[in-house]
């Protein structure tokens, strides 16, 4: 049981951490907050899952598209 409450305070320090920095990011307005939460847990998840676009590196100058 002592093991389960220290992993619900985990998790409320990782609620609470991520709120305040959307908090300062984003400005301290509902709709700053409301809008900020959105776009930094779509950003989170991005970093999480891997995308399953095509896998083909971006024509860039380090990269350029192949000639034909």
């Amino acid at each position: 049981m002592r093991l389960f409450s220290k992993f619900l305070w985990l998790l409320a320090f990782l609620a609470a951490t991520f709120c305040w920095m959307v908090l300062f990011e984003h400005g301290f307005s509902a709709k700053g907050f409301s809008q900020g939460v959105k776009e930094e847990w779509q950003s989170l998840t991005e970093l999480v899952t891997p995308k399953t676009e095509s896998q083909d590196p971006k024509d860039t100058q380090a990269n350029p598209p192949k000639s034909k």
